[in-house]
């Protein structure tokens, strides 16, 4: 058990390595209480070095924990939230109820012995150990235990990827097909700059209207929303002339993609199937976007 006396990690000095419940429960017993009367009064710093005492914000406790059927516990506590807690039983449970780089690096120092290294990967919490990766969901708790040496879920958190039914979906599209090439016609006939302009945010779009083969009452505002969002919209200035210089472009590609993508939120259920990832790998969320 020892301490980092380098700032690696935006300020988080002093943080004592920590392996086990033995070892926590011992640098607890080691730790003297804050005196005096303030607000910090009584609490045992998680830090125990002259400058580490002055960091109330982490500190060390003991109680028992409602996650392991109520056994004895030692938490880590980084602002109120008890980030990292050795159980007497030999787990170690992560909390990841305020995801942030102080949270990772509070976890990466403390799990320091297990060669562990936390950090937002595409917006999600991962955390690294001997060569495998374990989602950490934001919200919830991941309960580890040791294996060799580094650390594993008990139960890995398997992240959902949302993977296309091609045949389903080619289902879905054709059913569509009549409103889709009109809407392709009429792309070539308007002012792809008039279009970008008078966009308005549209309304409700009753796709089941938009099935028909031939052109109803519906399709004209989701014709309009349709082409509103296909523009591409490029600014540009002319500082010689000072003069705007924007392009608008609309394509047949860029309408029947914006169709496709509509089609996906409003059909997720009937196109897309669930696959579970892989264990102790890293992965990147699928079509995830798509699913309410």
């Amino acid at each position: 058990m020892q301490s980092k006396e380098n700032d690696m990690f935006g300020g988080l000095t002093d943080i004592p390595r920590l392996s086990s419940y033995e070892e926590a429960l011992a640098h607890l017993n080691s730790t003297d209480p804050i005196k005096g009367t303030g607000v910090n009064a009584g609490i045992r710093p998680l830090c125990n070095t002259p400058k580490g005492r002055r960091k109330a914000q982490y500190f060390i406790r003991k109680k028992r924990h409602p996650a392991a059927a109520s056994k004895q516990a030692i938490e880590c506590v980084l602002y109120d939230t008890p980030v990292v807690t050795f159980i007497e039983d030999g787990t170690i449970y992560i909390d990841m109820s305020y995801p942030s780089n102080t949270t990772h690096a509070f976890i990466s120092e403390i799990l320091c012995g297990y060669r562990v290294g936390c950090c937002f990967r595409d917006g999600k919490t991962w955390l690294h150990c001997r060569g495998k990766d374990w989602w950490l969901p934001h919200g919830y708790g991941v309960t580890f235990k040791v294996v060799g040496d580094g650390i594993e879920p008990v139960r890995p958190r398997l992240m959902d990827r949302y993977v296309v039914n091609r045949s389903k979906a080619k289902e879905v599209y054709a059913k569509y097909e009549a409103f889709t090439s009109h809407c392709v016609t009429v792309s070539k006939l308007v002012d792809p700059k008039n279009v970008y302009l008078s966009r308005n945010g549209g309304g409700t779009v009753y796709f089941d209207l938009l099935q028909t083969a031939e052109p109803n009452s519906e399709w004209s505002g989701a014709i309009n929303a349709v082409l509103a969002d296909a523009v591409v919209f490029l600014p540009a200035y002319d500082y010689n002339t000072r003069t705007a210089r924007n392009t608008y472009t609309l394509t047949a590609k860029k309408v029947r993609q914006v169709i496709l993508d509509k089609l996906k939120h409003e059909h997720a259920e009937e196109i897309f199937e669930v696959a579970k990832a892989s264990t102790g790998v890293y992965t990147t969320s699928l079509n995830e976007e798509y699913i309410r």
